[in-house]
């Protein structure tokens, strides 16, 4: 930068933001799967049976993947009864795809085989979130650009060039997450679990300092 470019130019300091939208793209089903039993050793056959059924159901639908965690056993004192227990056997089960249609009547047949659904959750997946981020970062260094040109024109102005910019995100949508109901008292003829996708919006800012010159 020359002697000559610092007299002549003007700094300008802006901040601009942007924002980019889409349908979340990813389904997630939680559930929670327990048995109670006199023995340690009842209660978690019976859970490790209903896993096991589960997953076997779901490995035969192409794109959805699972996760098993949170495995627990613990024993439960009767106050009532001396000497008396009963044993307590837990585990979670997240099933996730990008489509519902064949997610959503898997979570009903799941539920109808003694599985509590405990939320499901519709969310961007890595890839999406990426996508929207970048998308979004452009947006605010557009509307930076419409700032300048109408700021240096109405200064008299025309722009040099950005000496410097920053970019910046704010966190993703929370995951749209929906309560569930017990399916096990229910006929097992009842329709499969709901879940509608709404629009997620990712946001973006952009600050810079423009030099404009006569």
């Amino acid at each position: 930068e020359t002697s000559a470019e610092n007299q002549n130019t003007t700094r300008l300091i802006l901040s601009g933001s942007g924002t980019a939208q889409a349908q979340p793209d990813q389904l997630k089903a939680h559930f929670r799967i327990e048995s109670r039993n006199s023995t340690a050793a009842a209660a978690q056959k019976a859970v490790n049976t209903l896993v096991h059924d589960a997953i076997e159901q779901a490995k035969k639908n192409k794109g959805i993947t699972y996760t098993v965690q949170n495995y627990d056993v613990s024993e439960w004192l009767d106050d009532k009864i001396k000497n008396k227990s009963t044993w307590s056997a837990s585990q979670t089960l997240t099933l996730v795809s990008a489509d519902s249609d064949a997610l959503l009547p898997l979570t009903g047949q799941l539920q109808s085989n003694g599985l509590l659904l405990e939320g499901l959750e519709w969310s961007l997946s890595p890839e999406k979130q990426n996508t929207l981020l970048l998308e979004a970062k452009k947006n605010a260094v557009t509307d930076l650009q419409k700032q300048s040109d109408t700021l240096a024109q109405a200064l008299k102005m025309h722009v040099v060039r950005f000496e410097r910019i920053s970019l910046s995100d704010t966190p993703f949508p929370r995951p749209l997450i929906m309560a569930a109901m017990a399916r096990s008292k229910m006929a097992e003829d009842a329709p499969a679990p709901s879940a509608t996708a709404e629009t997620q919006t990712v946001h973006a800012t952009a600050s810079a300092t423009v030099l404009l010159a006569p």
